[in-house]
């Protein structure tokens, strides 16, 4: 139990701004935050903008102040579902990434243009190995690729498994985040190799990126 409140604690102290997603994945208001967790909300503010520094006290009364004010207690292990939020958000971010990234390379060898536009072709090893990389919080075991959607599975450093689904809703939230970031319109599309369009020519589960 300690070894996980640690991963979170460790998690805000060196990006405050994960205190905003929790606190809008389990539904808490920042004033209801910061009255548990003994920290005003002025400064609480702060630090999920960016603004202020976390200290491991700050961590610490912040990851205890949501545990306290959650409607998380029904489940089987609130921490592992705190730590559940930090592992897809972490996911999603490490996606961002490595979209990103691949993006701004030229001379990529998974890049094509298909009617004069820049397509990015990722098989599923390819992509597996990178996010593999990437994320710290969980060992990644296994990517799967489905239509418009993949499931990741892994470990924590207890040993306990995690399974994590991307569906439909999540990969749309991927390509708004990633046309943020590269500041063009971004189409992401996951298909099993047995679905893939005669177009792209390729014959493994993989992973397309549409940019213009």
């Amino acid at each position: 139990m300690y070894e996980k409140l640690e991963t979170i604690e460790r998690a805000i102290l060196l990006n405050p701004k994960y205190i905003q997603v929790f606190r809008e994945k389990l539904k808490i208001t920042q004033s209801k935050l910061a009255e548990e967790s003994g920290v005003s909300q002025s400064h609480l503010s702060m630090l999920e903008k960016g603004k202020r520094a976390a200290t491991e006290a700050h961590a610490a009364a912040i990851t205890l102040g949501l545990l306290k004010c959650s409607d998380i207690w029904d489940k089987d292990d609130p921490i592992l579902y705190l730590l559940d939020v930090l592992s897809l958000t972490k996911l999603e971010t490490s996606i961002v990434e490595f979209i990103t990234e691949l993006t701004s390379k030229e001379n990529i060898f998974c890049k094509r243009y298909i009617e004069g536009f820049p397509v990015f072709i990722v098989d599923k090893k390819y992509f597996t190995e990178e996010i593999r990389n990437r994320v710290n919080v969980i060992n990644i075991k296994h990517i799967d690729f489905f239509r418009g959607r993949m499931n990741i599975r892994g470990m924590y450093s207890d040993n306990k498994e995690i399974d994590v689904h991307l569906d439909c809703s999540d990969i749309r939230r991927l390509e708004e985040k990633v046309s943020k970031a590269l500041d063009k319109k971004t189409i992401i599309q996951i298909f099993p190799k047995e679905e893939i369009p005669p177009i792209y020519s390729i014959k493994k589960d993989c992973m397309i990126i549409h940019c213009w």
